[in-house]
């Protein structure tokens, strides 16, 4: 099923969402029927809205006065959908894509960027467990702040950061089990409960057993995952949530396939360059305090601290960037790497005071991370595109290859000003950032660090309660390759500028939230030579147009809408960055028919990419169909899922501009899921 010829503008899908606006109003008005006016909440079941995101602002400022396009995928979406990876939760959020990332971990663009080292966990950067497949099971929602946001968080985010929203020990009881089982033997089995210990101890548990096998041969993985979470309330002004969590993960990696001649070469989904002995195993232990503070009504405190532990080891096969052989061969070497280990610090204060009508963030932050990084590859035979055989490979060892230190030390202040219909935001941020890093074969030591300002200087302006207007300017900077290691000829941080106008809306009591915004990211990433000097600068600029609807139209009826139209360019060539779609389109319903029955379904469009600099290898575009029904009888409930309905066969995307013309993955052909809950 394909709609490439259905090339929707921009004004013809703003002109479908404001009918869809007005249509939601007139739910609400229609006859004066209360019965049609839905609130957030609905007999205990959360909607698709979010009426109080705070990764826009970290504070409560409204939702409608962050000047600034901020996203949200609560807890019923997810399990509408049957989500069980972040890849699931974030699909058909607007200017959001996933892509292949080598086929062992998550891996978006937002906004045409690459996002890799742009997810965060309660606000604190998470990037220890960047090389795997983050769990769900203790994500309570997910909210995504689309364009630069270095002014509150930091180095990173050229097109947005994604936050993870941990699920919180409030003191209900309940205990909910689940298991489900899916296509090519996926099996999971999850529990979550949570209890009242004492009169000042909450406390909650989620553990989460995951294994399955792929339709691409040879590919499986096994993982657990235990989240323990305690709350202490030692009075009612301060508040400390203590959140452990702990994974292992096993799994074969899969680089997808190569190309030939501007084309993913064409084999079977199911084909397998790799080798049968590849794998990535990784444990990790991930520990955060957040200590809060109130002094009165209008002074909050928090300090946050945070340590990640991960040890990991991944032999991989994969080809080179070299070009398909005339005689139908490809390149390939295996990469051993590890982490032994990778250790993460994070600490965090932030003081929150409102003023009369102002709201001020005091903040200062520290962040290390640290990278033993074991590393060796050998060059393996050539490998037929027609037929390629998976056989064991000898494995090059993992032997102490480089030691990483990056180190970021932040100071920022936000303050909101409210003169009337206007809220004023401004935003600064410094940034003392160094990096060291030492070759363990040579000895060479190396070290790179700057100071950095970033900012945002914003203002809405109510047009009416529930709707406004925004523009915002803002600035951030990028370490190469997230501070992972030091490159010689990429010795200068990379700047990013944001200026995005838009408009806000809440309908329906709050139950539907409309964003629409036009946006301009203009990225230079200047090339140094050996001596640090400025030699070269690729400039990148990424305009574009996103529409989003999310929440409930009427009590029985949820919706999610999206339009994401991107023109994204190498400013030098005017040609397409890796793996970046001019066009998103998503469109998802959800209706609940009585007490039992529950049905849905969504489209997703993916229009035309590229795999590769300079428009490499075409990766045309796609569209998948899913579609779910669920049955619920007292404390049971089973749903049933399925997936790409119509077996569109397409390609996900690809690794990296350089590597990626030979790192095509495909995309899941049909599948199916049945799950099954109960709530004792």
């Amino acid at each position: 099923m394909r709609i490439k010829n259905f090339l929707l503008t921009p004004l013809a899908l703003a002109v479908s969402l404001a009918s869809f606006s007005s249509f939601a109003e007139e739910v609400k008005t229609n006859n004066g029927d209360p019965d049609k006016v839905i609130s957030l909440t609905v007999e205990g079941y959360k909607g698709y809205a979010q009426e109080l995101p705070t990764s826009g602002s970290k504070s409560d400022a409204e939702w409608l006065d962050v000047p600034q396009s901020v996203s949200v995928v609560t807890d019923t979406e997810m399990k509408d959908r049957g989500a069980v990876k972040l890849v699931d939760a974030l699909d058909g959020v607007a200017g959001v894509n996933n892509t292949l990332g080598e086929g062992s971990r998550d891996q978006f663009v937002i906004r045409g960027f690459d996002a890799i080292r742009d997810i965060y966990r309660d606000g604190l950067r998470d990037d220890g467990n960047l090389q795997s497949y983050r769990s769900l099971a203790n994500v309570e929602q997910v909210e995504i702040v689309k364009g630069p946001a270095g002014a509150l968080y930091g180095r990173g985010s050229a097109g947005g950061i994604i936050n993870l929203v941990t699920k919180r020990a409030n003191g209900d009881e309940f205990t909910r089990l689940s298991t489900s089982y899916g296509s090519n033997d996926k099996l999971k089995g999850s529990i979550d409960t949570s209890a009242k210990l004492t009169d000042t101890i909450n406390g909650r548990l989620n553990v989460e057993v995951r294994r399955a096998n792929s339709f691409v041969d040879h590919v499986e993985s096994d993982d657990y995952f235990i989240a323990p979470t305690f709350q202490f309330q030692p009075s009612d002004d301060h508040t400390v949530n203590l959140d452990i969590e702990i994974m292992h993960q096993n799994l074969v990696p899969y680089r997808g396939v190569p190309s030939k001649d501007g084309k993913p070469v064409d084999v079977p989904r199911s084909t397998f360059f790799g080798s049968k002995n590849d794998f990535q195993e990784s444990d990790s232990i991930r520990v955060a305090i957040d200590d809060e503070l109130q002094f009165g009504p209008d002074i909050t405190w928090n300090n946050r601290v945070a340590f990640t532990r991960v040890t990991l080891e991944q032999q991989g096969t994969r080809q080179t960037t070299a070009a398909v052989t005339g005689a139908n061969t490809v390149a390939q070497t295996v990469n051993d790497f590890g982490y032994d280990p990778r250790t993460t610090v994070t600490l965090q204060s932030e003081l929150k005071w409102d003023v009369g009508n102002q709201q001020i963030l005091f903040g200062a932050d520290y962040n290390q991370i640290d990278i033993d990084l074991n590393l060796r590859s050998q060059a393996l035979p050539a490998k037929s595109i027609d037929n390629p055989i998976a056989d064991n490979v000898t494995s090059p060892g993992f032997p102490a290859f480089r030691e990483n230190t990056t180190k970021t030390v932040g100071l920022y202040i936000q303050d909101i000003i409210t003169l009337g219909d206007w809220s004023f935001s401004g935003n600064i941020r410094q940034d003392h950032m160094e990096l060291d890093q030492k070759i363990i074969s040579t000895g060479l030591e190396s070290t790179n660090n700057d100071d950095k300002t970033s900012y945002r200087i914003g203002a809405a302006y109510r047009l009416t309660d529930n709707m406004s207007a925004y523009t915002t300017f803002a600035k951030s900077w990028q370490l190469p390759y997230g501070g992972s290691f030091i490159n010689p000829t990429l010795a200068e941080f990379y700047s990013t500028k944001l200026k995005e106008v838009g408009i806000k809306a809440y309908l329906l009591d709050d139950a539907l939230m409309l964003n629409a915004a036009v946006f301009q990211i203009d990225q230079e990433q200047p090339q140094t030579d050996t001596n640090g000097f400025i030699v070269n600068k690729s400039q990148e600029r990424h305009r574009g147009l996103e529409l989003e609807a999310r929440g409930q139209l009427t009590k029985q009826l949820s919706a999610t809408a999206s339009y994401t139209y991107l023109d994204a360019e190498d400013r030098d060539t005017g040609k397409k960055p890796n793996d970046v779609s001019d066009q998103l389109i998503s469109l998802g319903t959800t209706y609940q028919l009585n007490d039992v029955w529950r049905f849905g379904g969504s489209v997703k469009y993916v229009g035309d990419r590229y795999a590769g600099n300079n428009e490499a290898v075409d990766l045309g575009d796609y569209t998948t169909v899913n579609a779910m029904a669920s049955y619920q009888t007292g404390k049971h409930r089973v749903q049933f899922n399925a997936y790409n309905i119509f077996d569109e066969k397409y390609y996900l995307g690809s690794t990296d501009g350089t590597s990626g013309i030979n790192s095509i993955g495909y995309g899941s052909p049909a599948e199916f899921m049945v799950s099954y809950s109960y709530e004792l």
